[in-house]
């Protein structure tokens, strides 16, 4: 590699970002779209540990990040809200709802990053699907990167810019989130464009964007590739062989975690050095196993092939679990959480943490909240927040 720079899904659900979602994408008739619930957050029964009320009112919370100057925390909201939280006070500080495309539950904003300057100016780097008509079988929507400026404290709707656009051939497995790897380069995760099975093939076709890692550098209101292998576009791909990668993180030793959405048997935590261009076996594999059409969850694991990566962690369907949603690297938070990976279940509200033991990776559940978990975020204080379908964001800290 050459380098230029350096919930109950049970039986019947599936997380935001899950395959389960849309019966359309997903023909198997095992899934169907629940009724949206208010289920608290409730671990009374893990007495190290309590869940409470953060914020609440929200549609469905996606992501949070402390602004690069104010002391305040920005909240994301998949139906294209922004709001600004002090720690007293909430604001609104933006609204995107006009340019993004809500037809599909996996549909709509999906993730934000700050860009650095060296002056006061702040820009924000918008990840969301277009706005299209949802009328009838219609609703798909390409992926987009953009950027917008951020005008007295707000988002200026009339600046956003479209940086990139990527097609899409299904209305679900959007990916989407963005993370800042400092030096205004950013990595950007792209689903495998939808459906059972990965009917377009695009998991293992390496000219396609669909399924892929996306690493690229920002600098005066564009984007270009880092790396240098094709001599085009296809070098913004840094990883590819993913199904849904929801979301993911770098530790503070340059290894990226991704947590990756599995079909119907299998959900993945992939961990590689971040520059270390991998295949991750979609669909190919589904977490340590040969994928099977029919899923058939009952194989055992086998070794990958010479050119792909398994994750270092799987879990499967059992127990309510359904899809996973990836986290952090916890080198904050509370005590007990630290030097781990924390990751969730959307459909179960389990939460577990990979720690390395004797060698090898292990998922070590920590609670069950009770609560369809559709992401984790850091607070202004380094709470450890727990973002819920129902709308509500709690914090799980520890008693003792």
């Amino acid at each position: 590699m050459r380098i230029k720079a350096v919930f109950l899904c049970v039986i019947i659900t599936s997380s935001l970002l899950s395959g389960c979602f849309g019966e359309e994408e997903e023909p198997e008739k095992r899934f169907s779209w629940p009724e949206f619930q208010d289920i608290n957050c409730d671990i009374s029964d893990v007495p190290k540990y309590q869940c409470e009320i953060f914020l609440g009112g929200f549609n469905t919370p996606i992501k949070t990040l402390k602004h690069p100057i104010n002391d305040e925390l920005w909240i994301a909201d998949l139906t294209g809200e922004f709001y600004s939280w002090d720690g007293n006070n909430r604001e609104l500080v933006g609204n995107i709802s006009s340019v993004i495309s809500t037809c599909h539950n996996e549909q709509g904003l999906l993730g934000f990053s700050f860009t650095q300057s060296s002056s006061d100016e702040i820009k924000i780097l918008l990840s969301y699907t277009e706005k299209v008509s949802c009328d009838g079988q219609e609703g798909i929507a390409s992926s987009i990167l953009s950027e917008a400026s951020i005008v007295n404290g707000v988002i200026d709707l009339e600046s956003i810019k479209i940086l990139r656009t990527i097609e899409q051939p299904h209305r679900n497995h959007n990916a989407g989130s963005i993370l800042s790897i400092g030096n205004n380069q950013f990595l950007w995760s792209l689903g495998d464009g939808g459906g059972s099975n990965d009917p377009d093939q695009n998991g293992q076709n390496k000219s396609s964007h669909l399924g892929t890692i996306q690493y690229f550098q920002y600098e005066n209101s564009s984007i270009s590739p880092i790396l240098d292998s094709y001599g085009n576009d296809l070098d913004y791909i840094l990883h590819y062989g993913l199904r849904n990668p929801w979301k993911f993180d770098l530790d503070d030793m340059g290894r990226l975690w991704i947590a990756d959405v599995g079909q119907y048997c299998f959900e993945e935590i992939n961990m590689v050095n971040l520059l270390e261009e991998s295949n991750f076996g979609w669909s190919v594999r589904e977490g340590m196993h040969d994928f099977d059409k029919e899923s058939n969850c009952d194989q055992p694991a086998s070794n990958p092939p010479e050119n792909m990566t398994d994750p270092i962690i799987e879990y499967s369907h059992e127990n309510g679990n359904c899809s996973v949603t990836g986290g952090y690297w916890m080198d904050w938070g509370p005590e007990s959480f630290q030097g781990s990976y924390l990751y969730g279940d959307f459909c179960s509200g389990t939460i577990w943490t990979a720690k390395q033991i004797d060698g090898s990776w292990v998922g070590e559940e920590l609670t069950t909240v009770g609560t369809m978990i559709v992401g984790f975020g850091r607070g202004l204080n380094d709470e450890l927040l727990v973002f819920s379908w129902s709308g509500s964001i709690y914090q799980l800290s520890e008693t003792e």
